[in-house]
């Protein structure tokens, strides 16, 4: 039975999580409900056809979605860039008002109660046989209740798994609260039926570039707005712009903020409230297909027949979903200070113009948000689990496993992160059920020794990759890290801190020169992970605060001693980052092996081309045994590491015949790889310059050509 809610603490729950052996009440957990629970004793279709009182804005006019377009079509924007797009292109008038209303009708949505509740019967029934429980804060829906009444509201979610959305609109119907109109992306809208079911529960559709199409973007910007304004529906989109394959937090995107956020900024409403929301999977549904995708294997399109054909992962066990609703930001509290409004009084309000001073409130906001995701994310067992299996890839003794499970569990908690751990169950047992929930990935021998097995490859991998060794074992190794990613935000910023304390060959560091190579870190991870700009120092601040306190950094004087902060700690840290530093190291190998043109520069190449040769220099590397880390094959850990490059001044970036181009300053990049030789050891591999084109045959069973997305 559940112990009250008065005696739960953070890490202790319940005593024993079966979901087969459910109390006859809701199950808490820190505030967490179970939403699962009562749809396992009664009727999903009772559930689905009840009647429902649903909060409503309160300055909200009713409308419905044929409404809504109408709205749009009439609108000065719009109106105004149709003339305007007209007198530009010298198309007549007429055309591109159609053109506009054919974007319009791509675009909207529908809320047909008929389609909602034929999901919100169907949508139980796999949950329950996939999940064992889904977890919703209760404080964090009755904020949504009180706000949605007297505030537009824009709900912000992190964006890890195609379910994301889906489990959006679930919770909300779950609780009576208004259904979300959510941005999708088009790969959706042309699936059979499963396209036209979700337009018409509340998503619309919308490309993921328009570039400078005038019509495009304001339709799109007035179609968005109108539901803020009017306060419609929520309005739901992924800051981060797409799905997380990685497990990590993406950079996030302005586009749709933007939109979204001018309405306030343009005084049509005095207030918008932005909803952090965090999700977090036990395991996530598309983990083999993210493992191969970030190995450069297509995606398989979206399709109802591919659905339909994945309908086995109903047979298998997904674990626990978790959802947390964090604190609301107010946008008129969030810009006090740092913004003019009146500056809009100068000029019609539908004409698109935000200032320099609003574009960074966007950006520090969409950072902000992105953190506020990142502090509430639900640290699983396995992700710790995950996070040793990959420093010990030939195996482990269970009873190894756990000790050091265990001492990474005290770490991630130090440092703040929230790890569902059963507080009541021996340690021994959380693993062993972790284990078996990923027992498609892994043995445990009779002997308790845990080793890990190829992963099954998706339909698309042809046979002869099937059969190679180096595709299979990256696969299984970037599987791991999606799980280890999860556990990366916490450790980042002192992990950056132990790198350079590892790799110093001095005795002592002066503080001057630790943060100095922290700095390049930083650059060098700009786009790897998440740092909130202009917050450099206060960072490495606290980061050293965390070290000297836990033992794992000695300062005297002013100075870092280097044998004494060399410990268990420091080394675990920087050996969780150095695959990106030797992916990023490859790179640079790669850049420097380059032929020139005839005045003696580097041939200029497109970045995935780029990427693919780094990547395929790569696996010649590990065929030879002088690499070992197989993460080195990430195509995401390739681009991210580029587009530093390009940041940091390495690579030139331009563009021909509307196609982008990167060249090497050889000078810039043969120094980045050198100060990555103070962090990690470097390996002693061949000159690339002598076979810098490896011609790798598919058809042979020790040499693999990787099928990288071009």
């Amino acid at each position: 039975m559940a112990a009250s809610r008065e005696e739960q603490s953070r890490n202790s729950w319940i005593k024993e999580d079966d979901p087969h052996k459910l109390p006859p009440f809701p199950v808490f957990k820190d505030g967490y409900e179970d939403i699962l629970e009562d749809r396992r004793g009664n009727s999903d279709l009772r559930f689905a056809i009840r009647s429902r009182e649903v909060p409503a804005y309160k300055y909200n006019h009713p409308r419905t979605s044929a409404q809504i377009k109408e709205y749009v079509r009439k609108s000065d924007r719009v109106t105004f860039t149709i003339e305007q797009v007209a007198s530009e292109t010298g198309t007549p008038k007429a055309e591109v008002e159609k053109e506009a209303n054919a974007i319009l009708d791509e675009m909207a949505h529908n809320l047909r109660m008929g389609a909602i509740r034929g999901i919100a019967t169907v949508l139980p029934k796999v949950m329950k046989k996939m999940y064992n429980r889904v977890y919703v804060n209760k404080e964090g829906i009755s904020r949504v209740q009180h706000l949605i009444k007297e505030y537009p509201v824009i709900l912000m979610p992190s964006h890890r798994s195609y379910a994301d959305f889906l489990l959006m609109s679930y919770v909300f119907y779950h609780y009576d609260l208004p259904l979300p109109v959510i941005a999708a992306a088009m790969d959706f809208m042309g699936m059979n039926f499963v396209g036209w079911l979700l337009r018409n529960s509340g998503a619309f559709y919308i490309r993921r570039t328009f570039g400078t199409d005038k019509l495009y973007w304001s339709v799109f910007t007035e179609y968005v707005q109108t539901h803020i304004t009017n306060g419609d529906a929520p309005v739901e989109f992924f800051v981060e712009g797409t799905r997380s394959r990685t497990g990590k937090s993406l950079v996030p995107k302005l586009g749709m903020m933007k939109a979204c956020l001018e309405p306030y900024f343009k005084a049509h409403v005095p207030d918008i409230m932005v909803l952090p929301i965090s999700i977090s999977y036990d395991r996530t549904l598309e983990e083999s297909l993210y493992s191969y995708e970030l190995l450069g294997v297509p995606k398989p399109k979206e399709s109802t027949s591919g659905l339909l054909k994945a309908s086995s992962i109903l047979n298998e066990d997904f674990g626990n979903i978790h959802m947390f609703i964090g604190e609301p930001i107010s946008i008129r509290q969030f810009s006090i200070g740092k913004i003019d409004r009146v500056q809009h009084s100068l000029a019609p309000r539908y004409i698109a113009s935000l200032t320099s001073d609003e574009e960074k409130l966007m950006k520090e906001l969409a950072y902000q948000v992105v953190l506020e995701q990142q502090k509430h994310m639900v640290i699983s067992p396995w992700a710790l689990v995950a996070t040793v299996l990959i420093q010990n890839k030939d195996g482990i003794d269970l009873q190894q496993l756990v000790k050091e499970v265990e001492w990474l569990k005290r770490q991630t908690a130090n440092l703040g992160g929230y790890v569902d751990w059963p507080g009541n169950e021996k340690p021994e047992m959380v693993i062993r059920a972790r284990l078996e929930l990923h027992k498609h990935i892994l043995d445990i021998s009779d002997e308790d020794f845990v080793e890990l097995k190829n992963i099954k490859p998706p339909p698309n991998v042809t046979p002869e990759l099937r059969r190679d060794g180096v595709i299979s074992q990256a696969a299984l190794q970037v599987l791991l890290s999606l799980y280890r990613n999860q556990l990366l935000y916490l450790f980042v910023r002192p992990a950056m801190v132990t790198l350079a304390v590892n790799g110093c060959l001095q005795e002592t560091m002066s503080m001057d020169e630790l943060f100095k190579r922290y700095e390049f870190l930083e650059h060098l991870f700009r786009h790897e992970f998440v740092f909130k700009p202009g917050q450099t120092k206060e960072d490495f601040d606290k980061a050293l605060l965390n070290l000297t306190h836990g033992g794992g950094l000695v300062i005297v004087d002013n100075q870092v001693q280097i044998k004494k902060s060399t410990n268990k700690y420091t080394t675990f840290l920087s050996l969780m980052f150095e695959p990106f530093l030797l992916a990023y190291w490859v790179l640079c190998k790669h850049f420097l092996s380059l032929g020139c043109d005839v005045n003696g520069k580097p041939l200029p190449k497109k970045p995935k081309v780029v990427c693919k040769e780094a990547q395929q220099l790569a696996v010649r590397w590990l065929q030879e045994g002088s690499l070992k880390h197989y993460e080195v094959m990430n195509l995401d850990i390739l681009g991210n590491g580029l587009l530093s490059m390009i940041h940091m001044g390495a690579v030139a970036k331009d563009k021909r015949s509307g196609e982008t181009y990167v060249s090497p300053n050889q000078v810039t990049v043969s120094s980045i790889s050198e100060q990555i030789g103070r962090y990690i050891e470097l390996p002693v591999v061949p000159d690339p310059r002598f076979n810098s084109t490896p011609n790798f045959s598919a058809q042979s069973k020790d040499k693999v050509t990787v099928p990288a997305k071009l």
